[in-house]
């Protein structure tokens, strides 16, 4: 007998599912049609969870739309290999899910489906027919020519590896300063964007941070956004300055030890000025002072 080795053979060996034939873009076309979800994307050492409606997923090497009042995924298209719907399973207490897997098989995202209209949205997307492949996205640039966007784009397409050659915008530190910059963020109602990157997905919530618990695992809660990761696991926290929207604008990496980024939080989409200047303020109180 043949064990299950991947995500997706444990997956189908435990719970009734099917796998649909579609591509990357016709999923991102459909997702919204799902009304509420529980939408998750976790890496092992950190996590976010949304309770909420999808926005259209966006693709790397495309605009990326970041919408507050929605579900925002940045997929690259080869992360969106297998796509299973599976069955409510009332004895392990599990409801009706669907599941995108890589080429290798490892689980990039999963949406739990809570809408009573969600059994006909899953039919749709199995009768749905596949669309020609679009023409491949450029490659992102070289680490120190990435605006705001390449970074998120060099995560997503890297599976959250930081590109190498990346200069952070000062010499990396510990966790526990990170986690003073989301207590300063709460304390003070500045939005921010939470994100964590796995496989070729990159799930980011935004929103002021209503609530920071540290201890083993350090959890955030911002609205309908839940943000969790295991500071033991996070080797340096790396503030790295890339051009965005308003000009030069810092996003704080938290990094393992293998170089890959665990999660992320800044500033996506189009925050205003005063936004921007705010968090600016806080990344150099907290983040760029000298250490000593």
């Amino acid at each position: 007998m043949t064990l299950p080795h991947t995500d997706l053979d444990v997956l189908l060996s435990h719970l009734v599912g099917d796998r649909l034939d579609l591509d990357a873009g016709t999923l991102a076309r459909h997702l919204p049609l799902l009304d509420e979800v529980v939408a998750t994307t976790a890496n092992g050492n950190a996590l976010i969870s949304e309770l909420g409606t999808y926005a259209e997923p966006s693709f790397t090497g495309e605009a990326f739309p970041v919408r507050p009042d929605a579900v925002t995924l940045r997929l690259s298209r080869p992360a969106v290999a297998s796509v299973v719907a599976t069955r409510a399973d009332d004895g392990r207490r599990e409801p009706a899910a669907l599941w995108l897997f890589d080429g290798d098989g490892a689980a990039v995202h999963r949406a739990h489906l809570l809408s009573p209209d969600a059994p006909l949205v899953t039919e749709v997307l199995r009768l749905a027919p596949r669309a020609d492949d679009p023409p491949a996205a450029p490659a992102p640039g070289a680490p120190d020519e990435l605006d705001h966007l390449g970074l998120l784009d060099a995560l997503t397409d890297g599976g959250g590896r930081v590109p190498d050659g990346l200069v952070p915008a000062a010499p990396p530190c510990g966790v526990a300063r990170a986690v003073d910059l989301l207590c300063l963020l709460c304390e003070h109602g500045v939005p921010a964007g939470l994100a964590v990157p796995n496989g070729g997905c990159l799930q980011i919530g935004t929103g002021s941070v209503d609530h920071v618990e540290t201890g083993d695992v350090v959890g955030v809660v911002s609205g309908p956004v839940q943000f969790a990761f295991a500071p033991a696991e996070v080797d340096a926290v790396r503030p790295v300055r890339t051009h965005g929207p308003h000009g030069p604008m810092t996003t704080v990496l938290l990094t393992a030890a293998d170089g890959r980024c665990l999660a992320l939080f800044g500033q996506f989409g189009l925050p205003s000025t005063e936004v921007v200047a705010a968090w600016e303020r806080m990344v150099r109180d907290v983040l760029l002072h000298p250490i000593g």
